[in-house]
């Protein structure tokens, strides 16, 4: 990962200009920042966490007419509000809101209010497994329907801004051919369950298996998840389901009680947790009974959770 900064309207445009695309800027105000974690995934596929004080980006046509490349822009806009513009439409950004434009084609991003924030991805839309119509659907639309609130939208930003905004958790392969397909399996996925084109399911092993490893985080605290159930509701078999977590060298099950376990952690180390028993605590993270929550912590952290509750008091 690079980091780049600026604070002024030259810098910042080179910044850009050298990670992206040539843009010209204006609406800078003197006080202006802007601050870039840049990472190439790939030749054809990069991902930027970038943030401003405001600022107003233009592709002009004869910009974009010397394009060398079929890129697009997947855009996650995590704080405050603009408008995004190409061929003749326009759409409203807010918090969550999800855009998709390309680069080889004029566009216009007004982003002059205070506290920016995006996650962009530039990727070529030809390195991308999905029809050509289902690529222009998208960025004829520009907006993608419902933002970070679709699961399948959510599932591919979040593998996404986890390393580059929490040390918690990386991303499950250091092959960064492994995080480029299992990305692009989760951006066309995106689309396709966005504007309706065939199977919302991942279809790469690692991209599938970090769809259910999301919903059983999201699901983890509910007790009874049943894997027959959560292959049926990501549309494969036990078997295939089985299989992609072994490759990772790990069950769903086990995946299931880890994030139990780290969740009880949490409430076990809370101050005001202590008006909650271990009981109260072992249901309230999906286990069925206290028995099997008690001997889980233990052979995972080695103590029992009144213990370790004992330890995260006296630490505080």
């Amino acid at each position: 990962m690079v980091v780049l900064e600026a604070e002024s309207a030259e810098g910042w445009e080179s910044i850009l200009s050298g990670c992206f695309v040539p843009l010209r800027f204006t609406g800078l105000k003197d006080t202006f920042t802007g601050r870039m974690e840049h990472t190439a995934i790939d030749d054809c596929l990069s991902v930027s966490y970038v943030t401003t004080s405001g600022d107003i980006a233009d592709r002009t046509e004869r910009l974009a007419a010397r394009a060398d490349s079929d890129d697009i822009h997947v855009t996650l806009q995590r704080a405050s509000s603009g408008t995004v513009s190409q061929c003749g439409r326009a759409t409203a950004v807010r918090p969550g809101s999800v855009t998709v434009y390309a680069t080889d084609r004029p566009y216009y991003l007004d982003y002059s209010r205070c506290g920016q924030r995006q996650l962009v991805i530039q990727v070529s839309r030809s390195s991308l497994p999905l029809p050509e119509k289902t690529m222009e659907a998208a960025m004829w639309r520009i907006n993608v329907p419902g933002g970070v609130e679709v699961t399948a939208t959510r599932n591919l930003f979040s593998y996404l801004a986890r390393p580059l905004l929490s040390d918690r958790l990386e991303w499950e392969a250091n092959d960064p051919a492994d995080v480029a397909a299992t990305t692009r399996d989760l951006m066309a996925t995106m689309l396709r369950a966005s504007f309706g084109e065939g199977s919302t399911v991942p279809r790469t092993s690692s991209g599938l298996r970090y769809a259910v490893q999301e919903y059983l985080r999201s699901n983890a605290t509910t007790r009874g998840i049943d894997m027959d159930q959560v292959a049926r509701i990501h549309f494969v078999s036990r078997r295939r389901l089985y299989q992609v977590f072994e490759q990772a060298g790990i069950s769903p099950a086990r995946f299931l009680r880890q994030e139990r376990l780290r969740a009880a952690t949490e409430l076990l180390s809370q101050r005001d947790g202590e008006a909650r028993t271990i009981e109260q605590i072992a249901y309230g993270t999906g286990f069925d009974d206290l028995r099997t929550f008690e001997r889980a912590f233990r052979r995972s952290y080695e103590c029992s959770p009144s213990e370790w509750r004992a330890a995260a008091l006296l630490a505080s």
